[in-house]
């Protein structure tokens, strides 16, 4: 079955959430998270290395805060599982690919 990763970005920083919103979050991934490779959230700092030198983000709408891979039959239905994440209730958002698995 294909395995999709959930990137989750924006929304609001994990020191602002509720008890609640995360009881809930925790529940909902542990619902639809793949056993067979685990997720975690980042920290809040990170850093963008390029050939122009390296750069410390910031967090704001586009950083990725955190991953989960879960198995679909398709990209329509990892979409739907998706759609039901709790960070989407903070502003912030769900990108969805495909993990080409090795040997593929």
């Amino acid at each position: 079955m294909p395995l999709y990763a959930l990137l989750f970005k924006g929304g609001l920083r994990h020191s602002e959430l509720s008890n609640e919103y995360s009881d809930r979050f925790v529940e909902w991934a542990k619902k639809v998270a793949s056993s067979s490779v685990p997720g975690s959230r980042f920290m809040q700092e990170g850093r963008l290395v390029s050939t122009n030198g390296v750069t410390n983000l910031k967090f704001d709408k586009d950083t990725i805060g955190g991953y989960m891979t879960v198995e679909s039959e398709s990209y329509e239905k990892a979409v739907a599982i998706a759609k039901e994440c709790p960070i989407l209730e903070n502003d912030g958002y769900v990108e969805v690919r495909e993990v080409i698995k090795p040997g593929s």
